[in-house]
């Protein structure tokens, strides 16, 4: 099967390249290197994959001609996370949401798109838990714009499946240390003690490894699937930042202590329901023991690299 990956040396992109790679599909791959990680291009050193070194919202007749040819299309290429958006706030509008609008006149109807948005625009829910029929309310324009470029497909294209996901954690080729799980376990090892504000604010996670078999599921199951929208997180993992913490310093071996006069600008609050997609078949593996330990190793194995400020700014997004 011929796929086409934006944001292909991404986070998620980089895990879903090496896994279509090794199974066989022949892969075009683009990216930018927003965040200058070029050893992340190893992962395209396979026959079967085509790499550019493109910004897609050029539009350059390769971006073009893998489209025509594509069988399946994820469009991972985005700016993520509220912080990061804020201080490109033009970009995040052109890449994240009116890039949708163009890749709709390049669509013959064939192709098959597989679009990840974020499950931030439910924002703050109250008690309640969400499914797919809750009213979207974010509260950044990073939710505002993943949100409208779900609206554009699911709206515009009968031939697309769109994800919602959880906060995401675990090792990944290009690695990501802001996401929240990551940095926590960043945070512990190195200081030897986390302090927690906000911490009765409810989250639900998912491991980038989950995501990717999600993706996978929805290949092999795609006609069952289509033009429908789905959360995607490990409901076993529905908790609130305290407990969150509280785990991590379990498996740390170190304290925490709780700050009252300290808030966080991000204010989701939320609890998620994967019922949906979860009767479609699929189901996560990786819980969050696992992935805190993923974690904890990723920090000893490269605790002289987290002491250079350099290579930090990289695994971060602001």
């Amino acid at each position: 099967m011929k796929v086409l990956i934006t944001g292909a040396a991404g986070y998620i992109g980089s895990k879903l390249t090496n896994k279509l790679l090794n199974a066989g599909h022949q892969v075009f791959a683009f990216d930018n290197y927003f965040y200058d990680q070029h050893h992340v291009s190893r992962v395209f050193d396979k026959s079967n994959c085509f790499h550019y070194n493109e910004d897609v919202t050029d539009w350059s007749f390769k971006l073009k001609n893998a489209i025509a040819n594509a069988d399946i299309i994820f469009p991972l290429a985005a700016l993520v996370g509220a912080p990061l958006c804020d201080k490109h706030p033009e970009l995040t509008i052109q890449l994240n949401q009116e890039w949708f609008k163009t890749l709709l006149e390049y669509l013959n109807g064939t192709q098959k798109v597989i679009y990840p948005n974020t499950n931030s625009g439910y924002g703050s829910t109250g008690e309640a838990i969400c499914t797919e029929e809750t009213p979207c309310n974010p509260i950044s324009l990073y939710g505002k714009t993943k949100g409208e470029a779900e609206k554009i497909l699911l709206n515009n294209y009968d031939n697309s499946v769109c994800f919602r996901l959880a906060t995401v954690y675990g090792r990944s080729h290009r690695q990501r240390m802001d996401l929240l799980v990551n940095n926590l376990v960043y945070s512990a090892m190195k200081e030897g003690h986390l302090e927690v504000f906000d911490g009765h604010f409810r989250r639900n996670y998912i491991h980038v490894d989950d995501i990717v078999g999600a993706f996978v599921h929805t290949m092999n199951n795609y006609d069952s699937m289509k033009n429908n929208v789905y959360n995607l997180g490990n409901d076993s993992v529905n908790m609130t930042k305290l407990e969150l913490v509280k785990k991590i310093c379990e498996h740390v071996g170190i304290s925490y202590s709780i700050i009252k006069d300290r808030t966080d600008p991000d204010k989701r609050d939320y609890i998620v329901s994967s019922k949906k997609l979860y009767d479609t078949g699929f189901s996560p593996h990786y819980d969050l023991d696992y992935g805190i330990r993923e974690m904890t190793n990723v920090c000893i194995e490269s605790s002289e690299r987290f002491k250079d400020p350099e290579y930090m700014k990289k695994c971060r997004n602001y």
